[in-house]
């Protein structure tokens, strides 16, 4: 992707330097034909997801996911965001789905190095099983859930806090009380969130 001006390069190096909404609306508005629109979208949404405005992080999604339909990052991002959220699980589902897919038959640019690449992508691979296992998990089905978030785990070592917590409440839930305990350990050792550690840690002082 490449500007077609000066001025489209200026601006979009301008949304970088922030603030990331203001600039990428300008953007936006300036050069609504510029394939750069892609990555400033992307910019939006993590923005618009760490002020905690989801629905504005969709709005930002989906408008790139309109320029490329086949952008792993975005569909990832989809799911996270509508598996974490009160969003449409079905598409949050297909969204997921639709990255893993793309996943297996990705292959590296020139430009990256393999273990740069190998990474990045079980990065990927593990947001789309948690998501999916947020999904499992809200259809009431914690045995597919479990499958999803070990599968996410299977990733990356030592994987995702989180994951860990999460798992350790579903194996609470199925009586798998010796696995629950090493996962919410895992949880509150690895966390900087404390919010996070004490729930662990509280989930596991009531086994």
């Amino acid at each position: 992707m490449q500007a077609k001006t000066i001025a489209e390069y200026d601006a979009y190096l301008d949304v970088h330097d922030g603030p990331v909404i203001e600039k990428g609306e300008f953007f936006e508005l300036a050069f609504p034909q510029s394939k750069l629109r892609l990555p400033v979208y992307e910019l939006m949404a993590r923005v618009y997801r760490s002020q905690g405005q989801s629905d504005e992080a969709v709005a930002a999604v989906t408008r790139g996911l309109a320029i490329a339909p086949g952008y792993v990052p975005l569909l990832v991002e989809l799911a996270e965001l509508l598996a974490n959220g009160n969003g449409n699980l079905d598409r949050a589902a297909q969204s997921a789905q639709h990255a893993l897919a793309l996943l297996e038959t990705a292959k590296a640019p020139l430009r990256i190095a393999p273990e740069e690449w190998l990474e990045a992508t079980a990065t990927l691979r593990a947001r789309v099983h948690s998501a999916l296992g947020l999904v499992r998990f809200k259809r009431d089905d914690p045995a597919g859930a479990i499958l999803q978030f070990e599968a996410a785990l299977a990733q990356r070592s030592p994987g995702d806090p989180a994951i860990h917590y999460r798992l350790g409440r579903l194996y609470i839930l199925s009586g798998r009380t010796s696995e629950a305990k090493r996962h919410l350990r895992q949880a509150a050792s690895a966390t900087t969130d404390r919010t996070l550690r004490d729930l662990a840690n509280a989930a596991l002082s009531a086994l």
